[in-house]
C-alpha cells in the first residue's frame, strides 16, 4: 500500500525530548527501512528505528542542537522522561501521570482536570497539575466516583459525570472542578448485554443525547442486541433509569466500535476492531496477518448497517487478488448462505464502507479531533487514534498513536505514526505501553492513557 510522505520523526532513546532545527535525509523504502537519526543534544541519544511496512517512504529527520531550551508545551521535568519513544520533529513526549490502576477512558473537565477510569479499581479519578510543573504528581489526584465493574466509558455532560460497566451506565451530579467524593451513583441505563467485548464507550452529541457502544459477544457472532451503537435521550430520566433495549439503534453491524468522537461539525466518527483468525481459500487461504482492516467509520445517517459479521474490509491481499484497502468481502462463514456475497457486501445500499482502512489487529480504542492551540495550525481538525496493539499478528503490531489527516477537513485520506516505539518492530521490552484513550488537554497537549503501564502519556510541541 502506498502512502504520501509523512512528518519527520525525532527518535529519542532513553528519554523524552523535542526537536531543534534543520534536517538530514531519511531512508527511502517503506518496507522496513532504517532511518537517519536526529541528535537531540542533552535531551536524547542517537537511535534507529525500523518503521513498519504500513508507513510511507522518505523520512527526513531533525538534528536538534546541543543546548535545547524548552519552549511551547515541551516543559516537563527530566524525571518524566519517556524511554524509547518516537515522535514527529518539533514534538515531545513524556509521562504525565503514573501509578494508576489500569487507566482506560478519559474525559476533560471544564476546569482542565483529566478524569480517568481506573479499571483496576472500578473508579473515576480526577488528575490535575496545580503546581504547573508539567506532570500530575501523586498528590494531584482525587477519586470522584466508584461503582461495580466500571471499566472504560466516561463522559461529562449537562451537569453530570457519566461512567459505565459492561451492563450499566451510571451518573453523578458534577460541576467542573469538583474534587471530592460525588456520592452514590444514579442508574442511567440498565440491561446492557454483558461479557464478550465489554467496554461501553459513552459519547454525547450537541443535543444531550448519549451514544453507547455495545460490542459483539465473540469473534464472529450474530447475537441480537449487540454489535451496534445505541442512542438514548437522558433528559427527564425516569426513576431506575432506562432499559437498554429501548435505546435507538443508531448504527449496527459494528464488531466493536470502541473509539467514538464528534468532529467540529457535530458528525460522529468511530474506530472499529475487526475480527481475528480470518481465512478464505479463494483469497489466499490464511489471510489473517494483514486482514481484516480496522475501520474508521462515519455515522452520517441513523440506522445504517456497517457489515459485521457478514462482511469484512480488506487491508492487504495478495497482488492480483485484492481490490485495495477498504474493499468489502463476504465473511467466509456466511459466503454460502444464499445472501451474503461479495457483490452484496459492496452494495452501499446494504453496507456502509469505512472512510479509511487501518492495519489489521492494531485494536484502535480511542479517537479525538484536535481542537487545541499547542500544535501547528495544520493539526486542527485532524484526528488522533490510539492503537492498543495486537494478539493475532506475528510480529506484534500497533502499540502506538496515529494521526489521521482530514484533507479538506471532511475526509481522512491517510494516517501516519505519531507516538510510537522507537523500534525495531512496533513494541518490545523497552515499550510497556498500550495506548487506550486520547484527549486534548487544557494547554493543547495530547494526553494518552496506557492500561498496561498504568500511566498517562503526554505529547506537546515546541511552538514557533
Amino acid at each position: 500500500m502506498a502512502f504520501p510522505r509523512f512528518l519527520a520523526f525525532l527518535i529519542l532513546s532513553g528519554v523524552a525530548g523535542c526537536s531543534g532545527s534543520g534536517s538530514v535525509p531519511g531512508a527511502n523504502d517503506a518496507d522496513g527501512f532504517a532511518m537517519d537519526v536526529a541528535d537531540a543534544g542533552d535531551l536524547g541519544n542517537d537511535a534507529a528505528r525500523d518503521l513498519p511496512s504500513d508507513t510511507p517512504g522518505d523520512v527526513p529527520t531533525d538534528p536538534g542542537s546541543e543546548d535545547v531550551v524548552p519552549a511551547g508545551t515541551c516543559t516537563a521535568p527530566a524525571a518524566a522522561a519517556l524511554a524509547n519513544v518516537a515522535v514527529p520533529a518539533g514534538y515531545c513526549a513524556w509521562t504525565w501521570a503514573s501509578g494508576l490502576s489500569s487507566p482506560r477512558g478519559l474525559a476533560v473537565s471544564g476546569n482542565g482536570d483529566l478524569l480517568v477510569v481506573e479499571k483496576g479499581q472500578s473508579r473515576v479519578t480526577a488528575l490535575f497539575d496545580d503546581d504547573h510543573d508539567g506532570v500530575s504528581g501523586p498528590g494531584e489526584r482525587v477519586v470522584l466516583a466508584s461503582a461495580p465493574g466500571l471499566n472504560h466509558g466516561v463522559a461529562i455532560d449537562g451537569g453530570f459525570l457519566y461512567a459505565s460497566s459492561d451492563t450499566t451506565v451510571y451518573r453523578w451530579p458534577y460541576a467542573a472542578g469538583d474534587r471530592r467524593d460525588l456520592g452514590a451513583a444514579q442508574t442511567v441505563v440498565f440491561g446492557l448485554p454483558g461479557g464478550g467485548h465489554d467496554t461501553r464507550t459513552l459519547a454525547f452529541d450537541g443535543q444531550g443525547r448519549m451514544v453507547v457502544n455495545v460490542g459483539s459477544a465473540s469473534n464472529v457472532d450474530t447475537t441480537p442486541g449487540r454489535s451496534l451503537l445505541r442512542r438514548f435521550t437522558v433528559a427527564g430520566l425516569p426513576v431506575g433509569g432506562l432499559d437498554a433495549a429501548a435505546g435507538e439503534v443508531l448504527a449496527s453491524g459494528l464488531r466493536n466500535e470502541v473509539g467514538l468522537a464528534f468532529d467540529g461539525g457535530g458528525q460522529l466518527w468511530g474506530v472499529e476492531n475487526g475480527r481475528d483468525n480470518l481465512s478464505r481459500a479463494d483469497l489466499g487461504g490464511d489471510i489473517h496477518q494483514a486482514n481484516p482492516a480496522e475501520e474508521v467509520n462515519l455515522f452520517a445517517s441513523p440506522g445504517r448497517f456497517y457489515g459485521y459479521p457478514y462482511c469484512f474490509s480488506e487491508f492487504s491481499l495478495p497482488q492480483g487478488v485484492g481490490g485495495g484497502p477498504g474493499t468489502q468481502w463476504a465473511d467466509p462463514g456466511f459466503l454460502q448462505d444464499g445472501t451474503h456475497t461479495d457483490a452484496w457486501c459492496r452494495d452501499i445500499a446494504n453496507v456502509v464502507p469505512p472512510q479509511l482502512a487501518l492495519p489489521a489487529h492494531n485494536a484502535p480504542l480511542g479517537i479525538v479531533f484536535y481542537d487545541g492551540d499547542a500544535f501547528p495550525a495544520d493539526a486542527l481538525g485532524d484526528a488522533f487514534v490510539t492503537m492498543h496493539g495486537s494478539w493475532n499478528a506475528d510480529p506484534a503490531t500497533g502499540y502506538r498513536v496515529v494521526r489521521l489527516f482530514f484533507e479538506g477537513g471532511t475526509h481522512p485520506l491517510r494516517y501516519e505514526p505519531f507516538l510510537a516505539y522507537q523500534g525495531p518492530g512496533e513494541t518490545g521490552s523497552g515499550w510497556p505501553h498500550r495506548p487506550v484513550d486520547v484527549r486534548v488537554g487544557p494547554t493543547g497537549i495530547l494526553l494518552v492513557s496506557s492500561d498496561a503501564s498504568g500511566v498517562i502519556l503526554a505529547v506537546g510541541h515546541r511552538g514557533p
